[in-house]
């Protein structure tokens, strides 16, 4: 298949070519003194500039924290009944990933760490066993919990107050020490499982990404707006369907390819228009897709061609370091739609800056989603416990099938309804259970009017969220571990704006929203107030047993210009 130049970088023929084809243009000394009005953004308004106090923390918590691996990894060798002197050479090493790694992180960041050990070092009996252990004891560690069911497991925790996500890799050496300096040599993967493989490919990643970019500066300070605005327009989230640090990293890192003598302050313009304008049959690619020779994996490189479920990925953004990876797996239409959406906000905001147009400053494009002004009605997803460990476990369950959630309710008359996801999750309290994790889904209706002008309209229009609500119950129940079905539950709840609980504002404070309202045409009834007293009952979808108690099903349909809608709740 021959690919034109702009089809390679995903750009379809008769698009705007002029603001996303390759361009060796220069910034100008205006758009350098832009961009360090931005810098200065950065580190006063989100403190995303290292303090030397901080600098001093985190490199206390990491040297801490790998004397703590190789102690672990030497106990180990003793338990494995290796003498002292070679246990004592087993060694164990400490790798940093994600924002810290590429240079992009602030004073309050967390860190990715990566430990790597040598083969008699086993995952389960001794990684999320004895380690798990050894840092449960430990005064100076709190928040410990092991996720052990996740794509890639891992220990998280907060150590000295920082928070640490650290995962696991188990390689072929019997000995690892500091002269494994460089992980980027292909056979370290040698002989490794996939979780292993997905774990190093961390670090591997960032390491190429950094390589890989001509103006580390300009790519630094272009992908720290970057992860401010994802955040702020609560977009910054892998499992629900967003885009994760990695996917982020790797978009920047293209405009940068693409852009390579631009000031940040134009690479955002760039960004947000190349993305937004991005033909998404074709994948982003940093460099070719390579397969090294002497080295055979089960795991094998993204191949559409060759891979029906890669064919299924909408949004491929796929990861540089062998085997290459797609790392937006997890995008749903609906989430798709929703980045696509912001992406062209940003593009027509950053436009009106660098164009100097008034009212429009760099706060505009920072400017904070308001999620709970946005929806009036929600879904409410509670992850449920009666045991400290049990919770810890079981919500961090519950937030990796969220996505299961949207695309059981975009399978049904997604044409018809507006959902969003929140990325934050919210501690509240439950009269049955000692702890409640809540998530929130925002939801409307499409316009009536605008259904009015469809060429296939109807009379009425149906909105059933029945089935697929009970299937997600199910399906959470059903994957689920439970070491005492009695302690854990998840409630599926409907509530509308004036019911939320007050923690989810901001500083515990409910703002005040005008409720909007319709004032119909003489002569044409609208029946506001049956409306309201039917959305007062709840919609719930309560799991126990791994059975569904009782749901709802919620009905609209289109009366003239007004979209009515009723819960019936009913028993399955």
């Amino acid at each position: 298949l021959l690919m034109s130049e702009e089809e390679k970088h995903g750009i379809a023929p008769g698009e705007d070519k002029e603001n996303i084809v390759l361009s060796l243009a220069k910034s100008t000394p205006e758009d350098v003194k832009e961009t360090s009005g931005l810098k200065l953004i950065l580190r006063d308004e989100f403190k995303l500039e290292e303090t030397h106090e901080s600098s001093l923390l985190l490199t206390e918590v990491l040297a801490k924290l790998r004397q703590i691996i190789k102690d672990w990894v030497y106990e180990v060798a003793l338990k494995k009944k290796n003498p002292p002197e070679e246990a004592a050479k087993a060694g164990g090493e400490l790798y940093t990933s994600g924002s810290y790694r590429l240079g992009v992180h602030g004073s309050s960041s967390d860190i990715d760490a990566l430990c790597v050990v040598p083969r008699f070092v086993d995952r389960k009996e001794h990684f999320f066993g004895d380690l798990y252990e050894s840092l449960k004891k430990n005064s100076d560690i709190t928040d410990l919990r092991g996720i052990e069911e996740a794509h890639v497991p891992l220990i998280k925790m907060k150590y000295l107050g920082v928070d640490i996500d650290l995962l696991f890799a188990r390689v072929r050496y019997q000995y690892v020490d500091e002269n494994l300096k460089t992980l980027q040599d292909d056979l370290v993967l040698k002989d490794c499982d996939e979780q292993s493989i997905n774990s190093l490919n961390a670090c591997r990643n960032n390491d190429l990404i950094i390589g890989l970019v001509p103006n580390q500066e300009n790519f630094k300070t272009t992908l720290k707006c970057i992860k401010v605005w994802a955040k702020r327009r609560d977009l910054y989230c892998n499992k629900i369907g967003y885009l994760g640090g990695i996917s982020w990293a790797i978009l920047v890192a293209k405009i940068c390819q693409l852009y390579p003598f631009l000031a940040p302050n134009r690479l955002l313009e760039k960004f947000f228009t190349a993305f937004y304008q991005w033909k998404w049959k074709f994948p982003v690619l940093l460099c070719e897709i390579r397969e090294p020779k002497g080295l055979t994996l089960t795991k094998k490189n993204w191949s559409p061609k060759d891979c029906d479920l890669d064919m299924q990925h909408i949004m491929p953004i796929i990861t540089p370091a062998f085997p290459c990876v797609n790392s937006t797996f997890n995008v749903s239409k609906t989430t798709k739609k929703i980045l696509l959406d912001e992406l062209h906000r940003a593009s027509r905001i950053t436009k009106k800056i660098n164009a100097h147009k008034p009212k429009y400053t760099w706060m505009s494009l920072f400017k904070k989603y308001d999620f709970f002004k946005e929806f009036y009605h929600y879904f409410r997803i509670d992850a449920l416990s009666q045991k400290p460990d049990d919770h810890l476990k079981w919500e961090g369950f519950v937030e990796s099938k969220l996505r299961m959630l949207i695309q059981e309710l975009e399978s049904k008359e997604q044409d018809l309804c507006k959902l969003r996801p929140y990325t934050k999750p919210f501690n509240l309290t439950d009269p049955d259970y000692k702890y409640c994790t809540t998530f929130f889904f925002g939801f409307k209706f499409q316009d009536p009017i605008k259904l009015q002008k469809q060429p296939n309209y109807n009379q009425e229009y149906i909105v059933d969220l029945r089935e697929p609500i009970f299937q997600f119950c199910y399906k959470v129940s059903k994957m689920s571990y439970r070491a005492d079905i009695t302690t854990t539950n998840i409630r599926l709840t409907h509530v509308t704006r004036d019911k939320l609980p007050n923690e989810v504002f901001e500083n515990g404070i409910r703002p005040y929203y005008p409720t909007k309202r319709h004032i119909p045409p003489e002569g044409i009834y609208a029946p506001e107030h049956s409306v309201k007293a039917k959305y007062e009952q709840s919609l719930e979808a309560i799991i126990k047993d791994k059975c569904a108690v009782s749901y709802t099903h919620l009905r609209a349909h289109e009366t003239l210009r007004y979209l009515v809608c009723r819960l019936l709740l009913e028993k399955k």
